[in-house]
């Protein structure tokens, strides 16, 4: 290399402009990074380049607030809320203005009637002076197809006059889950004419019914037994919607919750109140033939009749009830029949109560066997041990035993009991859960020693706090 002058370089590789090489007006030369331009926009257009299905199928999993939101977006999405096949409603989201409320749900329903909707769910409180605005929305709504429907009703239950499903409803062939709360059903429609043509709902799986108003017990009835594939029925009752008979004939059922809200009587040896059979706020009677029930819950105070046809071999129970002892000897005989076929069962301190009670009335007459009975949990809060003994005697083949007591019971009490034949052939695991008391470690320790003394094949045993 021969250097000519001071600004001149004869090596042609020096003359290449380096990248980033940025020459100023001092002839000086400077080296920059590159930097990326943001691609926002880009970003933002793959997302609205999205076909609209995908698009409505990604807002669906939004709240129908959030969904309408995204309107504001561009005008691609101005009205891409209108398509999504869900819409989940609140009035208390719209502030005090009901016009506003109702105006918004009148133009999605009133948009696009060919789209069908997936799930519909309406918060609102309204009462039968708005009856045909209501059966209306709801008539579009069936006939959208819709699969799943909720309709919750924010008035008291004890409101008179509630709104009443419209006939459509009780023949929506794409119907699979459905949910009320706090409103109507009529009889009237059966009256006169084929249950066959006026009730149908073949795809309908599951059903919660609440605070529902039922005109008679026959439209229930026919509910249950028109939806040929129900799978999941919840049933809670309360004080004045004077249904008087539960009727659950099902084929396809396999879960079955019923609680009752009606007012609680107690059948002990203080002055408590006197079961009256015609009292308005006794618990329906109730009559079970589901043959292939796996799970069945039932909660509710003195019901005039208890009826069990049929369950599944399988079954499991949650039981919190009461009998009135005096007048239904036959009717108690026949409930705890019923239920003896139960491979598990969870069961409350009053209906190891009134079980107690009834086999200290009935000493010529056993209790049934509860031959399939493998696991038990039993409630003695605010009860008393020797309630226990009574039925573990029927549980020959118990394997598994759960215990929660609030007191645990004098050494003397658990001696003085005669030791059920599943202590000392069957039983497995036990677990006792007991409140922290002064006294609860030594009493624990006594417990423990008795259990491991008769319990011939067990395997663990768990003693602990709340």
């Amino acid at each position: 290399m021969v250097r000519t002058s001071l600004n001149t370089c004869l090596d042609k590789k020096m003359l290449k402009k380096p990248k980033g090489l940025v020459r100023t007006s001092l002839n000086t030369c400077l080296y920059t990074r590159k930097t990326k331009k943001p691609r926002v926009l880009e970003k933002e257009d793959s997302l609205s380049n999205l076909p609209n299905d995908l698009l409505c199928l990604i807002l669906s999993k939004l709240s129908t607030k959030d969904s309408v939101c995204t309107s504001v977006l561009s005008k691609r999405w101005r009205n891409l809320w209108l398509q999504v096949p869900v819409l989940n409603l609140d009035f208390d989201d719209f502030g005090p203005d009901e016009f506003v409320f109702l105006q918004f749900l009148d133009r999605f329903l009133q948009s696009n009637s060919e789209l069908n909707i997936e799930r519909f769910n309406l918060i609102y409180d309204v009462d039968d002076h708005f009856q045909d605005d209501f059966l209306w929305r709801i008539n579009q709504v069936i006939k959208r197809r819709v699969c799943h429907l909720t309709v919750l009703n924010q008035l008291n239950v004890e409101e008179e006059d509630l709104v009443s499903m419209p006939l459509s409803l009780y023949t929506c062939a794409t119907l699979v889950s459905l949910t009320l709360y706090c409103v109507a059903m009529d009889d009237d429609i059966l009256r006169g004419n084929p249950a066959e043509k006026l009730v149908s709902l073949p795809c309908l799986k599951t059903m919660y019914l609440e605070g529902v108003i039922f005109d008679g017990s026959s439209i229930l009835t026919t509910l249950i037994s028109r939806c040929f594939v129900l799978e999941d029925l919840t049933l809670i009752i309360h004080l004045v919607d004077y249904l008087e008979k539960v009727n659950v004939c099902s084929q396809s059922l396999k879960s079955f919750k019923f609680h009752s809200l009606r007012r609680e009587f107690e059948d002990d040896d203080s002055d408590a109140e006197i079961y009256d059979p015609e009292n308005l706020f006794n618990s329906p009677d109730i009559v079970i033939n589901a043959p292939r029930l796996e799970y069945m819950s039932i909660s509710g105070y003195q019901p005039k009749s208890f009826e069990i046809l049929s369950v599944g071999p399988f079954a499991k129970l949650n039981v919190d009830v009461w009998f009135y002892l005096k007048n239904n000897d036959t009717m108690i005989h026949n409930f705890l029949i019923g239920i003896s076929t139960v491979c598990e069962m969870i069961i409350s301190a009053r209906s190891l109560k009134f079980i107690h009670k009834y086999s200290k009335m009935k000493p010529m007459e056993p209790l049934p066997q509860f031959s399939n009975l493998s696991r038990l949990d039993a409630s003695l809060l605010e009860s008393s041990w020797e309630f226990l003994p009574t039925f573990l005697g029927c549980c020959l083949k118990l394997r598994s035993l759960s215990m929660e007591l609030d007191r645990l019971p004098e050494i003397e009490e658990i001696e003085l009991s005669p030791v059920p034949q599943c202590v000392l052939s069957s039983l497995e695991f036990v677990k006792l859960k007991t409140a922290t008391i002064a006294d609860t470690p030594r009493k624990r320790e006594l417990v423990r020693r008795f259990l491991m003394k008769n319990c011939a094949v067990l395997k663990k045993l768990i003693l602990s706090e709340p």
